[in-house]
């Protein structure tokens, strides 16, 4: 059998002989045989003075999609590391191997110019998070894959997303990005480094970010803070209003029967903490409020503690009990090593400041809606820490 040589040009060679090498070198079942037709075959598409018939094209792009179907992961990753910036490489060949394991599919992904927006969003819906965020890094993503990519939900993706300045981001996905980075505080600097942000969508964004985010928002869109701070309490206020409102009108809302913690029912959540019971603990809290866990857990081990003090206010928790439950749950967060020097006295005075009737307040919007944090300046006076 003639060994087909890789460095003679096609347009040297008979064209029926050199078919004839490929299709005996396909019978060689070895790894080395199937190797050394993947690259025989892979160099022939990469040359660029390369003319080629619909029959040989055929002909290659069968051979190479059956050894994509049976040949070993080494010699697919190869195939794909070869393959995936030659823009002449058949379409179904490429979509193959973008589908496969994500060792062999990630350089396909990340760079073949070859796969179309279609087969992109294919991938994300049915391959691994892996394969998704191999997608997010690609040098120029449509925003139709963009908005795939969000609707996956994995914040990792979708903040590699953001941080890819070659990614189109349309105005329905920005928006919705925009929404959820009220809890997903990595989203908040590349969502704002981005030209697609919009200044009503910097507005929205300053009720939630740090300080230094906000004065990033102030100096890119030349806003008064001045109005951005009175618009954004008069939001609080209006919201609040709105729920004492809806409270007044709801009379069967049954929250009011759970605000009434016995001196022993709160010293069972002490106990449950001190047997480090953090799940019986949680149910507990969520008889009590009523809220659903995955925001008690998020309010449990936020490093400010602001959200647990109104919550533990509005059920009319005792000082020293709440002191006790907030020490407890800083010693079992594996986040704080030690509690920072003044921090129980800082919480301690916060909590005595809070007015029970606004936390009850408070605490029925979270119920409802437990994304609705700007009200904790109008009842803490402070903002929520990165």
């Amino acid at each position: 059998m003639d060994q087909l040589n890789t460095d003679v040009s096609w347009r040297k060679r008979p064209k029926l002989g050199t078919v004839h090498d490929l299709l005996a070198m396909a019978h060689d079942r070895s790894r080395a045989g199937r190797e050394h037709l993947a690259t025989a075959v892979s160099d022939l598409f990469a040359e660029k003075d390369t003319v080629l018939t619909e029959r040989e094209r055929s002909i290659m792009t069968d051979i190479l999609t059956r050894l994509v179907k049976d040949v070993e992961t080494s010699v697919r990753r190869k195939l794909a590391q070869r393959l995936a910036d030659i823009d002449v490489v058949p379409r179904e060949l490429i979509v193959a191997l973008a589908n496969d394991e994500i060792e062999i599919a990630a350089p396909v992904l990340s760079r073949s110019k070859v796969l179309q927006d279609v087969d992109l969003i294919e991938v994300i819906r049915h391959r691994t998070l892996e394969h998704q965020l191999a997608i997010a890094m690609r040098e120029t993503v449509a925003a139709s894959v963009s908005s795939a990519l969000v609707e996956a939900g994995d914040g990792s993706v979708v903040e590699a997303l953001l941080c890819n300045q070659g990614a189109t981001i349309g105005p329905d996905t920005m928006t919705l990005v925009v929404d959820q980075s009220r809890d997903r505080r990595n989203y908040q600097e590349p969502l704002l480094r981005r030209e697609e942000l919009s200044p009503d969508l910097a507005k929205r964004m300053y009720s939630w970010v740090s300080e230094a985010l906000r004065a990033m928002i102030l100096e890119r869109y030349e806003l008064d803070a001045h109005d951005l701070d009175a618009a954004m309490a008069g939001a609080v206020r209006d919201s609040f209003e709105e729920a004492e409102s809806d409270e007044r009108e709801d009379d069967s809302d049954p929250l009011a029967a759970l605000l009434a913690l016995d001196e022993v029912a709160q010293s069972e959540l002490v106990k449950t903490l001190r047997e480090g019971e953090i799940t019986k603990f949680q149910l507990h809290l969520q008889k009590a409020t009523g809220l659903r866990l995955p925001f008690l857990r998020i309010l449990m081990f936020e490093p400010g503690g602001e959200r647990l003090a109104i919550v533990c206010r509005a059920i009319d928790m005792a000082p020293k009990v709440f002191s006790a439950i907030f020490r407890l749950l800083r010693a079992s967060s594996q986040r704080e090593a030690r509690m920072r020097r003044g921090e129980m006295t800082r919480i301690a005075a916060l909590y005595l400041d809070i007015k029970t009737d606004l936390a009850m307040t408070v605490l029925r919007q979270w119920r409802r809606n437990p994304d609705f944090f700007a009200e904790i300046e109008q009842v803490t006076g402070e903002t929520l820490p990165d």
